[in-house]
C-alpha cells in the first residue's frame, strides 16, 4: 500500500472531548492554573450551569428562578451577573431536595470535586474580595443542600474567619451563615458549648435556632421536631444530623415513663414507623393490637 493510499483514509481516532470542570486539577496537587483570578471567575460560572442543569434535570427546587436568584456577581462578570441570572441556591420557600437520577450521582461528584478545586484556588491566591465571599455562599448553600459536611464545614470556617473580617458580609448574609454554624455545631457535632460560645460571639439572635439549642439541652423532644418543621430546607438540613440522638432520648423517655402506650404516639414521639423502630431502633417493646406494651408488672 502506498504513502499516498493510506494517508487518504479519515483517521478513526476520535478528539477526546474533556469535562470542563475536571480538565483543572487541584492547587493542593500542584496545578496552578486556577490561582489566576480571571480563570477562578470562568470556572465558576461553570460550576454554576452544571448545578442549575443538575438542578432542573433532577429536581432541587420546584422553581430554578426562587432556587438561585439570591445571589448576584454584579461587576464581576458580565456572564456572571448580567446574562445568567441564577447564581447560587436561593431561600424561596419553594425549595425542596434533589430526586435520584441516574446521572446525578455522577454528576453530583464532579461537581463537588470542582467546589473543592474552587475552594483551594481562592484560599491559595489569598483572594478576599466579593467574589470569593459570593462563592463561598453559593458552595455552603449548595452543599449543606447536599448534606456534604466535608464541603460546607471548611467553606463556612473560611467565610467566616478569613474572608469576612476582609470584605464583610452583609448582615443578613453574616446572620444566616452564622445560623448555620452554630447549628453544625449543636446538632452534627454535638458541642453545645462551643454553639453557644459561636452564638455570643456573634451576638447572634434567632427564636428557632435558641428554641433548638434549648430542647437540645434539655431532650425537648416535641419542640425540636416542631421547629425541624418550621425552619427552612437549610437549616433542617443541619438540624437532621442531630435527629438520631434525639429519637433515642424521645424513646428512653417513654421507656421510663410508660408501661403501655399508643402505637401512634410511640411513632409520633420516634418519628419512626413501628416498623422502622425494630430495625434501627434497640427496643424490645411488644404491639399487640394498636398499644406498645413496654414494660409489664412482675407480679409476685
Amino acid at each position: 500500500m502506498s504513502g499516498a493510499g493510506f494517508a487518504s483514509h479519515p483517521s478513526r481516532l476520535k478528539a477526546v472531548r474533556l469535562d470542563p470542570l475536571e480538565s483543572v486539577g487541584l492547587p493542593s496537587k500542584g496545578d496552578n492554573r486556577l490561582l489566576d483570578f480571571e480563570k477562578q471567575e470562568d470556572y465558576y460560572g461553570k460550576i454554576l450551569e452544571r448545578y442549575e442543569h443538575l438542578d432542573a434535570e433532577a429536581g432541587w427546587a420546584d422553581s430554578i428562578d426562587e432556587a438561585f436568584a439570591s445571589l448576584s456577581l454584579d461587576g464581576v462578570s458580565e456572564r456572571l451577573s448580567g446574562n445568567s441570572k441564577h447564581t447560587t441556591p436561593g431561600k424561596g420557600p419553594s425549595e425542596r431536595l434533589p430526586q435520584e437520577t441516574s446521572k446525578s450521582p455522577r454528576e453530583l461528584s464532579i461537581i463537588l470535586m470542582a467546589m473543592r478545586k474552587m475552594r483551594e484556588a481562592i484560599v491559595a491566591s489569598d483572594r478576599r474580595d466579593i467574589f470569593a465571599s459570593r462563592s463561598y455562599i453559593f458552595i455552603v448553600r449548595a452543599t449543606i443542600l447536599m448534606k456534604h459536611m466535608e464541603s460546607y464545614h471548611p467553606a463556612l470556617l473560611h467565610l467566616l474567619h478569613k474572608l469576612h473580617p476582609s470584605t464583610p458580609l452583609t448582615v443578613s448574609e453574616q446572620h444566616e451563615m452564622v445560623g448555620y454554624y452554630v447549628l453544625d455545631l449543636a446538632c452534627r457535632q454535638n458541642d453545645l458549648a462551643a454553639a453557644y460560645q459561636v452564638r455570643r460571639r456573634y451576638e447572634y439572635k434567632d427564636i428557632k435556632i435558641e428554641a433548638v439549642l434549648r430542647a437540645l439541652v434539655h431532650g425537648n423532644w416535641h419542640v425540636y421536631w416542631k421547629i425541624e418543621r418550621q425552619v427552612d430546607i437549610y437549616q433542617k438540613q443541619l438540624i437532621e444530623w442531630g435527629n438520631a440522638g434525639m429519637k433515642d432520648r424521645a424513646l428512653k423517655c417513654l421507656g421510663q415513663s410508660y408501661l403501655s402506650v399508643e402505637k401512634s404516639y410511640v411513632e409520633e414521639v420516634a418519628q419512626r414507623t413501628w416498623e422502622e423502630m425494630g430495625k434501627k431502633s434497640n427496643v424490645s417493646w411488644q404491639l399487640e393490637g394498636e398499644v406498645v406494651v413496654i414494660r409489664r408488672i412482675k407480679r409476685r
